[in-house]
């Protein structure tokens, strides 16, 4: 059951990331601003899966609860702030794309 949580959670998410997939692959005029926005994608689909493998880890460690588990969940909040960091990398990648095409679009 804990493991269908985990899922419910991330599913907005993915999603929204595998909609704009779609988007980006069907609607986008090939160029360096869909290049962008794929690769943005890209990287936040790969954060949120991470995201995920790490919520299942967690689960398990807490279900194994042993003496090392505060250091070894105190690692993970590091690795989460990781995962944050490069999700919004991957949102300021589509941004980019975004500004790169609307820029070329406007010199048309």
């Amino acid at each position: 059951m804990q493991w269908l949580t985990i899922l419910s959670f991330a599913l907005p998410e993915l999603f929204g990331l595998a909609l704009a997939l779609v988007l980006l692959l069907t609607n986008a005029r090939p160029g360096a601003g869909r290049r962008f926005g794929l690769i943005g994608i890209a990287i936040m689909l790969t954060a949120a899966f991470a995201g995920i493998g790490l919520s299942v880890l967690q689960t398990v460690w807490i279900q194994t609860a042993d003496d090392a588990l505060h250091a070894r969940l105190s690692a993970l909040t590091s690795v989460r702030v990781v995962l944050n960091v490069l999700s919004m990398a991957g949102l300021v990648t589509v941004v980019w794309g975004l500004c790169r095409a609307t820029r070329a679009s406007s010199q048309d």
